[in-house]
C-alpha cells in the first residue's frame, strides 16, 4: 500500500508516492561541539588564512564497535547542518540557536537512518560535523574572533573544499575513528571525494551523490549570480544583513536544485505559483541560514578540482582505484549533470547507479526510497 505525501525539509519539498514510513525511530539526538583545533594550535587555510581556533558542531548516531569499523561519515550540502536524522526534544531545541531552530527539529536524512533503515544505529556508528563556515554551531562567520572577542563577519577567512575535509578528518581523530565510509552529496560530496584523496587509508568505502569532480564554469555561474545577489543588496553595502539579496540568491539556487519535468508537475495548471513558490523559498531562507555564511561556503565549492596539483582530474582520480566506491548521478540534475558524475565513477573505477526524478540535483534529499535500494547494494 503506497500513499502520497507531501514532505518538506527546510528547502527540500516534494509531492512524493511513498510506502508509510516505518514507527521506528531513533531517540532524540544531542548535538555536540569539539574543539578541534585549540588556540595552542590554529588552523592554517589552504590559501594562507588562519583561524585561532575551529569548532566542530556534530551529531553521533550509534556507537563505534570494540574493532573500531563501523563508522559512517556523512557530509552535509552547502546550507545542511549537523542534524541528520532523529528529532530534537523540546529542551535540545530551545538551546539551540535561532538558525538552528529555524532549520526544524527533524533531521534532513531522517528516513534513511534508524532502526531497520540502510544507516541503522544498531549497526553503524554515523557522525555528521557542520562544515567549518557555516552557520549552525561550527566556527564561520558567525562565530567570536577570540583575538578580538567581536564576530569574524567579513573578515572570515577564505575557504577550499581540502579545508572542510581537513576539518573533518580532525573530528575523526577526536572520536577515535581510524577509518570510516564516507557519504556525501552535492559540498557533501565534494567533501568526500577530497577526504578520499587526502587520506585514502581511512576510507572504507566512498559514496559520492550529485557531486561532480570539478566544479566547472556552469556551477560556477549558478553560485555567481546567487553571491551578486547578496554583494550587491543596499543593505549588505552598509555592514547589514542582505535581506533581498539573501532571498534572491536563495531563488536562483533553487532554479539550479530543481528541473522543468518537476514545475510542470506540480504548477503546469497554475504556473504563476511556481514564482510564488520561489518568493516563499527566499524568505524562509533569511529566516535558518546567513549571508556570509553563503559567501564563504559558495566559494569553497568554486575552488574544488580533485586535479588541483594532482596532475588533473583523470590522474587524480586514478588514486581512488584501491577503494570500493560508488557514483550516483541524477538523470535531471541541472546543476551537475549525471554525464558528469559517470565520468568521474568511470575514472576513479567506481561504481555508478542513477535516480530518476523529475526533482533535479534535490532528488537526492527526496528520492530517499531511491538512494536506501541503491546503497543497499553497496554499504554491508
Amino acid at each position: 500500500m503506497r500513499e502520497i505525501t507531501l514532505e518538506a525539509w527546510g528547502e527540500h519539498e516534494a509531492l512524493l508516492l511513498k510506502p508509510p514510513r516505518s514507527p521506528l525511530s531513533i531517540p532524540p539526538p544531542k548535538p555536540r561541539t569539539a574543539v578541534l583545533f585549540p588556540r595552542r594550535e590554529g588552523f592554517y587555510t589552504e590559501l594562507g588564512g588562519y583561524l585561532p581556533e575551529v569548532r566542530l558542531r556534530f551529531e553521533t548516531y550509534g556507537r563505534l564497535s570494540r574493532r573500531r569499523d563501523n563508522a559512517v561519515l556523512v557530509f552535509h550540502a552547502l546550507t545542511g547542518s549537523a542534524h541528520l536524522a532523529g528529532t530534537y526534544d523540546e529542551e535540545t531545541f530551545q538551546s539551540l540557536s535561532p538558525l538552528e531552530q529555524a532549520f526544524g527539529k527533524e533531521g534532513w536524512w531522517d528516513s534513511l537512518v534508524g532502526p531497520g533503515r540502510i544507516l541503522d544505529p544498531a549497526l553503524y556508528y554515523v557522525v555528521s560535523a557542520n562544515h567549518l563556515g557555516s552557520c549552525y554551531g561550527s566556527t564561520g562567520p558567525l562565530s567570536l574572533d577570540p583575538r578580538t572577542g567581536r564576530p569574524y563577519g567579513r573578515d572570515f577567512p577564505p575557504l577550499t573544499i581540502r579545508d572542510l575535509a581537513r576539518a573533518q578528518a580532525r573530528l575523526l581523530d577526536h572520536l577515535g575513528v581510524e577509518r570510516a565510509t564516507v557519504i556525501g552529496g552535492s559540498l557533501g560530496g565534494m567533501v568526500a571525494l577530497e577526504f578520499a584523496l587526502m587520506y585514502p587509508e581511512r576510507v572504507k568505502k566512498l559514496v559520492v551523490l550529485a557531486a561532480p569532480a570539478r566544479h566547472g564554469p556552469w556551477a560556477r555561474a549558478f553560485n555567481h549570480l546567487a553571491r551578486q545577489a547578496i554583494l550587491q543588496d543596499p543593505e549588505y553595502q552598509k555592514g547589514n544583513p542582505a535581506p533581498k539579496g539573501m532571498a534572491l540568491a536563495r531563488g536562483i539556487a533553487m532554479m539550479s536544485y530543481r528541473a522543468p519535468e518537476g514545475f510542470e508537475a506540480r504548477w503546469g495548471a497554475e504556473p504563476a505559483l511556481g514564482e510564488s513558490y520561489l518568493d516563499y523559498q527566499g524568505e524562509k531562507f533569511l529566516k535558518r541560514f546567513h549571508a556570509e555564511s553563503y559567501l564563504v561556503l559558495s566559494r569553497a565549492m568554486d575552488t574544488h578540482d580533485v586535479g588541483r596539483g594532482r596532475g588533473g582530474v583523470e590522474e587524480a582520480l586514478k588514486r581512488l582505484r584501491g577503494i570500493p566506491s560508488l557514483f550516483v548521478g541524477i538523470d535531471t540534475d541541472l546543476l551537475y549533470p549525471a554525464w558528469e558524475v559517470r565520468q568521474a565513477a568511470r575514472l576513479a573505477g567506481g561504481r555508478y547507479r542513477e535516480i530518476k526524478s523529475p526533482h533535479g540535483h534535490d532528488a537526492f534529499l527526496i528520492e530517499t526510497d531511491q538512494v536506501e535500494e541503491i546503497l543497499e547494494a553497496f554499504l554491508p
